[in-house]
Formats: C-alpha cells, structure tokens, sequence
C-alpha cells in the first residue's frame, strides 16, 4: 500500500487554540504511529478501514467519531479505494478546562477513562447532523474577522464538546478489538517497563521469538518499528511531564531517556523545540 499525501480542500485556523481541518485522500492511506501536543476530535466520512490508538484497534466508517488526547499515540490504516474523508478538529486542552464545572467537565471524555480505551463514539444519522451542523459554524467563526469571530469559535467548540461528551456519558463509546497479538503483546510490556533500559533482544526474549523476526513482524504488524515505537512511547511522557511543570533533567530520567543528551537531541526532533523551551511553552 502506497502512502497518499493529505489534500486539504478546507483549512481553518485560530492560532495556538484551535484547528481544524476538513481533508481526503483519495487513494487507499495508511499513516505512521504519531502523537500530538493538542486534544483531537477526528470525525469519518468517507471510506473504510482501521484506526490504532496504543494497543487497540478501531473499525472505522462514516459516523466513527475518535476522541484522542495528548498522550495516546495512534495511526490509520484505510485499506478501501473509497476517498478516505475526516474532519480533524485540535484543540489546547486549557481553552475549555475554565468553561468546565464539577458536574459537567469538557474533557471527560478524553481524561477519564483508561489510555486507549473508549475513544470511538459511532454516531448515527441525526447526530452525524448535529456534529456537522456545529463544525461548520465553528468554521464560518474561525475564517471570518469580524468582531467577536474568534470567541464565537470558542462558544462553538465548547458546543460540540458537550455533544460528545453527552455521546460518549450516554455509552455510545464502540467496543474495539486489540491490535495483532504479538503487536499488542510487546507494546503492553513496553508501556509497563517505558521507565526502565529497553532493548529488541529484551523483548524478543519476553515473548520466546528471534530478535530478527520479532522486529520484522512488529513493524508489519504495527506500522513502525519497535525503536520508533519506544522512542514515541517515551516523548509522549517526557511531554506530559514537562506540561506538569516538571524539570527538564526529571523528564528524561522519568521517562526513561537516562542519557540527558540523547534526550536532548531526540526530543527537539520530535518536538520541534528543545525541552526547555516547550516547558516553558505549556
């Protein structure tokens, strides 16, 4: 399967806080394991195939409605020839964690609940509707300039996060299955052992299976090789603990960097910036 670059036919913008972006692909797609700083809301409307969040695997098709946070690594797989159609809605966690309340919180249905788990809400026609409806008065607020446009984005977004999270309280969140096994098996062990010296002859050896093939099985399986995996595993957590304020030295022991240069290099690849930098920045 050829990889297909994203074509944007409608791109919107509120700078730091929201963006969101209407696209399709229109031959078959199938993207790497990938993490993002912001909060997602991925909506599908068109084509078929699989979406991986951590060990799980979703079955997606129009009206599948993913709800991603900052630390949940994920990636896609759209076997069909269909045009593979998504709204992708991001968002900074701390634009609505004021608007929330002890008995209605905006981001429950990203934080509570167990990484990996429960993030496809299906939606049916009617409520597809209303999703809809509400994306595209946010889109008409976030392109337009006058007065008042970027706090009715806000209002906006607020709107659709209460539908979800109405969807998601009300249990329409869709069963998944687990990745392939030997997959889900290794990412268990590393995401228990993320903190400690891991190494490909270590895992090979946790599951009984040469080094070699382990490697070349896990990378068809998965996507993206066992390194990759880690290495995202592991900024993932360096990010979420320098957004709790924690040290730069803290988040590369913390999350098992260990060698403060590595960690160093390794991060502003996958970040963009240094990790000082992206501390002080959140």
């Amino acid at each position: 399967m050829s990889r297909h670059p994203d074509i944007p036919y409608e791109q919107v913008h509120f700078p730091e806080t929201i963006r969101s972006h209407h696209m399709r692909s229109d031959q078959a797609f199938c993207s790497s394991y990938h993490i993002h700083d912001s909060y997602e809301l991925l909506l599908f409307l068109g084509g078929q195939g699989d979406y991986y969040i951590e060990h799980r695997c979703y079955p997606i098709k129009r009206g599948s409605l993913l709800l991603i946070n900052s630390t949940e690594i994920h990636r896609v797989d759209c076997r069909d020839d269909a045009p593979y159609e998504r709204i992708a809605t991001h968002f900074y966690p701390d634009l609505v964690r004021r608007f929330s309340t002890a008995h209605s919180d905006l981001l429950s249905c990203f934080e509570k609940r167990r990484i990996g788990e429960g993030n496809l809400i299906l939606l049916d026609r009617e409520e597809l509707e209303r999703y809809l409806a509400l994306i595209d008065q946010m889109h008409t607020a976030l392109t337009a300039s006058h007065f008042g446009h970027e706090i009715l984005a806000v209002t906006y977004l607020i709107q659709i996060l209460i539908l979800a999270n109405t969807f998601f309280h009300a249990g329409k969140e869709q069963a998944s299955g687990s990745a392939a096994s030997l997959s889900s098996q290794v990412m268990a062990y590393i995401n228990k052992h993320l903190k400690e010296p891991l190494t490909i002859p270590q895992l090979a050896a946790y599951v009984h299976l040469d080094p070699s093939y382990l490697s070349r099985k896990f990378r068809e399986e998965a996507g993206c090789s066992l390194r990759e995996y880690i290495i995202l595993k592991r900024i993932a957590l360096a990010k979420e603990l320098l957004r709790q304020g924690k040290s730069v030295t803290e988040a590369c022991q913390s999350s098992g960097f260990h060698d403060y240069a590595n960690f160093i290099r390794t991060f502003k690849k996958y970040a963009g910036m240094p990790p000082g930098q992206y501390g002080r920045k959140y």
